[in-house]
């Protein structure tokens, strides 16, 4: 099983990783190692103390872990410069990634902060880097945004600079998304808007699946409800793969197959 090592200070900002942990990698296929660093300077000889720094870091990563109880979870504690301590856990774990923020200071969300940076240039493994999204008004989507209710899509690899993920429709009633993969490995996600975030991150309000992981040659049918109103659900599709492409086509329809499906789209 691949591990994937992210390093969590305990801000909020930290955290935004673990979300897309989630989206992204599957439970099936990836152990995650989560690591808190006491930042020190000067070094510890107290036996005593180093043992109380490293309960309540790892005290601290026990509730952390809790938000991926879906996911085979190892904690990791440490105390030095940040960015030495986390590519030298990287190497001893022999993970295969690490998922890092820019900067988990505040009004730096569009400067890499000194322990990214370190971590970037030292690794001996991928890096990801992942970009905080504005908080204070509803993001740009920055995927591809497909609005008929047949297509086949085309996503690049989680790594790739081009586009790995897309929204498809949202359809207000009952409808069915059809997903048949025909390359690689994609991630279904149905979320419902946050008033508090002004993001769509919370699972969906009517009871559906949030999540539906499908592979090369498998055909889903998944029901869905978006609800209805100014402000319904989201259908979000991500490459599950990081490197290689995912091809998929899907059709979208009402239970009641009789209805037009010209009029489905919002």
């Amino acid at each position: 099983m691949n591990r994937i090592l992210v390093p969590i200070d305990g801000s909020p900002k930290s955290l935004i990783a673990l979300e897309h942990i989630k989206t992204t990698f599957s439970p099936k296929a990836f152990e995650i190692v989560l690591m808190m660093v006491h930042e020190n300077l000067m070094m510890i000889t107290d036996k005593e103390a180093i043992q109380q720094i490293q309960d309540e870091l790892d005290s601290q990563l026990e509730i952390i872990a809790k938000n991926l109880e879906r996911y085979s979870v190892v904690r990791k504690t440490a105390i030095g410069k940040p960015g030495q301590r986390i590519v030298e856990c990287a190497q001893e774990i022999g993970a295969s990634m690490i998922v890092i923020m820019k900067s988990t200071k505040v009004n730096h969300s569009n400067t890499i902060g000194m322990t990214a940076s370190y971590i970037i240039r030292h690794a001996g493994c991928n890096v990801l880097v992942v970009q905080e999204r504005a908080r204070n008004m509803k993001e740009e989507y920055r995927g591809m945004i497909y609005r008929n209710v047949e297509s086949t899509v085309n996503l690049r690899g989680a790594l790739s600079l081009k586009q790995s993920e897309c929204l498809l429709p949202s359809v207000e009633g009952d409808v069915i998304y059809r997903i048949h993969v025909t390359r690689g490995r994609v991630r279904f996600l149905h979320r419902s808007y946050n008033p508090e975030t002004r993001e769509w991150d919370l699972p969906p309000e009517n009871g559906d699946d949030e999540v539906t992981d499908i592979s090369t040659g498998e055909t889903m049918e998944i029901p869905v409800n978006a609800g209805k109103g100014d402000v319904i659900d989201r259908i979000r599709v991500v490459n599950r793969n990081m490197k290689s492409e995912a091809v998929f086509h899907y059709q979208i329809r009402k239970d009641d197959s009789n209805s037009a499906q010209e009029d489905l789209t919002k």
